[in-house]
């Protein structure tokens, strides 16, 4: 069988694999019923869309008596098409799972290629145990993939677009469509999704230092992703004035999810009602500061991770995480040693340090832009560490790892795509090779 042919079935099989896992939970990395409840309020606005739509060929989520004018809705107007009521909509919550799932496939597949297997099989490792990614991943209104694509796919197909004026055009081009496609189905984390574009694009022109041909990339990467949003902003603007004559309710949901949050004092009875006793003395006074402070924590205590772990009593599925600051703690230590050391990965290291800082930067800034949103949505807003800080954090594990392993297990298959002593990082590392899609250089 050829190589090609064997990338094609492990993907298809990955698919699968994290397809089911995302919908179903079969290896119990969470509660049950935390799994099933998540986001049933966000989920049943597409549904009640795809109930009772009313005229129009682009109507709102929520449908007519429940329209909610906050974004476009293209993942409701989709599913209002392709079902006649709700009758496919468990089929097109699967559906979106797989997609989510091709995105996970594809990155292992493509890690595998460059990287070697045990690489690959490492990152396949920490996806599949990714706690917020298995909530979300399921949810017809958040649609996970479209949140992931405006960083895998100019991290696979940046060295493809040629060189100089070209690439940048291509590449802006396809930023912007990207960008435009995630803001169709909501504005949540645009920052983050910019700011993961940028990680990408970084990922590749990275060439040892931090100068002003690199910073100039970085900004044109992100102005395309600006470009993208402002058409999405564009349409959704037609759709109100068509339905309702008035565009307005957009600039009052910015003010409320940014600088202007309403109704504090209710977040915080509710911050204090979580009884904290190690960080309740941050609830003290009424100041938004130091309720910042007191999610910003339990942000990062979060788990980023989590295992499946049979009760000692027999009853069920009992799930142990290892929290998000861990991996922010493994993160500095990888590239300081990246940068330090002179190991037969460290230039990919430095790369991906570089991508994941960026990562990191952008969970952060919604944290800082979005605190409207970051106060009152303590259920939801982990998912910008996975935007794409976490995954790149969990790409520096598996190719340290794989490089200890072949050090260790050096193993010989001249014809393949795993060589002795890690020798497929220093071989793996041409940016403008066309088989090394998302390599270093």
């Amino acid at each position: 069988m050829s190589r090609r042919a064997r990338e094609r079935l492990t993907w298809l099989a990955l698919t699968v694999f994290f397809g089911l896992q995302i919908r179903h939970d079969f290896l119990g990395i969470m509660d049950p019923t935390f799994k099933m409840g998540f986001q049933e309020d966000s989920d049943s606005l597409v549904r009640d869309l795809m109930l009772d739509p009313g005229p129009g060929i682009f109507p709102l989520l929520g449908g007519v008596g429940r329209e909610y004018p906050s974004q476009f809705g293209l993942q409701g107007i989709v599913m209002n098409w392709a079902s006649p009521g709700d009758l496919f909509y468990e089929q097109l919550r699967l559906v979106t799972c797989f997609l989510t799932a091709a995105v996970f496939a594809t990155a292992v597949v493509a890690a595998g290629r460059v990287w070697g297997r045990r690489a690959a099989v490492v990152l396949a490792v920490l996806l599949t145990l990714s706690f917020w990614t298995n909530v979300f991943g399921a949810s017809t209104y958040w649609q996970l993939w479209t949140f992931l694509l405006p960083t895998l796919v100019p991290l696979l197909v940046w060295p493809r677009l040629g060189a100089g004026r070209r690439k940048w055009v291509k590449g802006g081009l396809l930023i912007a469509f990207l960008v435009f496609l995630r803001c169709l189905n909501g504005y949540e984390f645009i920052s983050t999704v910019l700011l993961g574009t940028a990680a990408a694009v970084a990922f590749h022109e990275f060439r040892g230092r931090v100068d002003r041909r690199f910073l100039a990339g970085l900004v044109a990467a992100m102005a395309a992703g600006v470009v993208g949003f402002g058409m999405a902003v564009g349409v959704h603007v037609l759709q109100l004035l068509a339905r309702f004559g008035d565009a307005s309710i957009i600039e009052q949901r910015l003010e409320e999810r940014t600088f202007d949050p309403s109704d504090v004092a209710r977040i915080l009875d509710s911050a204090r009602a979580q009884g904290d006793p190690v960080w309740g003395w941050l609830l003290d006074g009424d100041g938004v500061v130091g309720l910042w402070l007191f999610r910003m924590v339990h942000y990062l205590l979060n788990p980023a991770v989590s295992f499946p772990a049979y009760r000692e009593a027999g009853f069920g599925f009992s799930s142990f995480g290892l929290p998000v600051y861990l991996f922010v703690f493994v993160f500095f230590v990888l590239a300081i040693h990246a940068w330090r050391g002179r190991q037969v990965d460290a230039p990919l290291q430095r790369r991906l340090a570089v991508a994941a800082g960026l990562g990191l930067l952008g969970a952060f800034s919604w944290m800082v832009l979005a605190v409207g949103h970051m106060l009152d949505h303590p259920h939801l807003d982990t998912i910008v560490f996975y935007l794409p800080f976490l995954p790149f954090v969990f790409a520096m594990i598996s190719v340290r790892l794989a490089t200890i392993s072949y050090r260790a297990w050096p193993s010989h298959r001249r014809g393949g795509e795993e060589h002795a002593g890690g020798a497929v990082f220093r071989e793996g590392t041409g940016t403008h090779r066309p088989a090394d899609a998302g390599a270093a250089s």
